[in-house]
């Protein structure tokens, strides 16, 4: 499966030919993206992660668009909030009526580190025919309680609780990028996660 970095990129459409299959992530990228699966057989995965702080304000605005049969995407986007930072996120899942056994999902989920930090979702599916797999999520929330006492209670400090927490929040979709990317890419994409974390 080849991956693609494009964190820093300024194209905004991608598209995917027959079989191709494709790795996507991005780190604090705003912006329009879209990714068009025009080929039959053709799979994206896009891991999207955000880290905010202070006063940052980033928006992402996806479009998966199924126009061949057969075709898969999966779009994962986190965010982590501190501070006064804010994230936006809109995504249209769209399945042509040619796309038939198409199978996609978009999720979005939204950890809030203070009560001034502010999350918005608005996933969108859009399915023109039958025969059909899609899935959305979306989810706001603040670190658990609960696992924080508990964190603490076996000697981490409330700092630590709080990172350890944090870094849990990432670690399923950072263990499902792993499993579709080469162990030296993985590392470099982990190293650039937490040179952004706290």
């Amino acid at each position: 499966m080849q991956f693609k970095d494009i964190s820093h990129d300024t194209k905004t459409v991608y598209r995917l030919k027959e079989r191709e299959q494709v790795v996507f992530f991005l780190l604090n990228r705003s912006g329009d993206i879209t990714f068009e699966l025009s080929g039959f057989s053709a799979e994206a995965h896009v891991f999207a992660f955000f880290i905010g702080k202070q006063s940052n304000q980033y928006t992402l605005t996806i479009s998966q668009n199924h126009l061949a049969p057969q075709t898969i995407s999966r779009v994962l986007v986190k965010s982590i909030l501190h501070d006064e930072s804010s994230f936006s996120y809109q995504g249209t899942l769209h399945i042509a009526k040619e796309a038939t056994l198409s199978d996609a999902s978009q999720e979005n989920r939204n950890l809030l580190l203070s009560p001034e930090a502010k999350a918005f979702s608005e996933p969108i599916l859009e399915i023109l025919t039958n025969d059909v797999r899609c899935h959305h999520a979306a989810t706001t929330s603040a670190l658990n309680a609960g696992q924080l006492f508990f964190a603490q209670t076996r000697g981490l400090s409330p700092k630590q609780a709080e990172e350890l927490l944090t870094w849990g929040f990432l670690q399923s979709s950072l263990d499902t990028l792993e499993t579709l990317i080469s162990s030296q890419e993985n590392e470099k994409m982990l190293a650039l996660v937490r040179k952004q974390l706290p």
